[in-house]
């Protein structure tokens, strides 16, 4: 789904255009609820948190998926024969509890998922490595922002399957960040994948072979 109109800007000489899109699906998911589906919840989690009303002082850890679709936007898409010019996640922070510095790593998903049906027990297998760890400071509720490229370029290639990404904060103390999910009212606040691209001129089909005379 998109979530802009095109705009065109300059960037080494050529012409760029920026196209917005928003979440097909997005969920999180919680250690302490391991079998709950939050597929419907307005806001997305990342990092621990220690709940402190529960009879036995416990630890959650929380994590969250996206994905975004390239391939089925009517009109509105990267057409064929693009360059990737650069990508990258914009996120709402609505919720800070880290009492210092923390990073946020996106990692690549393995394997399909469902929004309305993963949990914490059956959720995907990712990458070892992250694609990109973005830092969330104390008392920052701005934006948050990730490079996603090279895994964009990835997907557009079709050299790396799309099965979107996951996102994992800190898992050692409590630290909890919340995001607006696409299920929030304000869809202005929604997670955005933010692709620049230029289109390539078509080269076109010539047939040398000469026909009978």
């Amino acid at each position: 789904m998109s979530c802009a109109k095109d705009v065109t800007s300059q960037i080494s000489g050529c012409h760029c255009t920026t196209i917005c899109f928003t979440p097909s699906q997005d969920a999180y998911i919680a250690e302490f609820y391991p079998h709950t589906n939050f597929g419907e919840a307005p806001y997305l989690y990342v990092s621990q948190f220690d709940c402190p009303t529960q009879t036995c002082p416990c630890t959650d850890d929380y994590r969250s998926l996206l994905q975004f679709d390239l391939c089925s936007l009517g009109c509105n898409f990267i057409p064929p024969n693009s360059e990737i010019c650069y990508a990258y996640l914009e996120l709402s922070i609505y919720r800070n509890e880290v009492p210092e510095d923390i990073e946020v790593c996106l990692y690549n998903v393995l394997a399909p998922w469902e929004e309305g049906c993963v949990t914490w027990c059956n959720q995907p297998p990712i990458d070892h490595c992250p694609e990109f760890c973005s830092t969330v400071c104390p008392d920052n509720f701005c934006k948050l922002y990730f490079d996603v490229c090279s895994l964009v370029k990835g997907w557009y290639s079709g050299c790396i399957p799309n099965n979107g990404i996951m996102l994992i904060g800190n898992e050692l103390f409590n630290s909890l960040v919340g995001f607006y999910s696409s299920e929030y009212p304000n869809s202005m606040l929604w997670p955005k994948l933010v692709v620049g691209y230029i289109q390539k001129c078509c080269v076109p089909f010539r047939n040398n072979i000469n026909g009978p005379e």
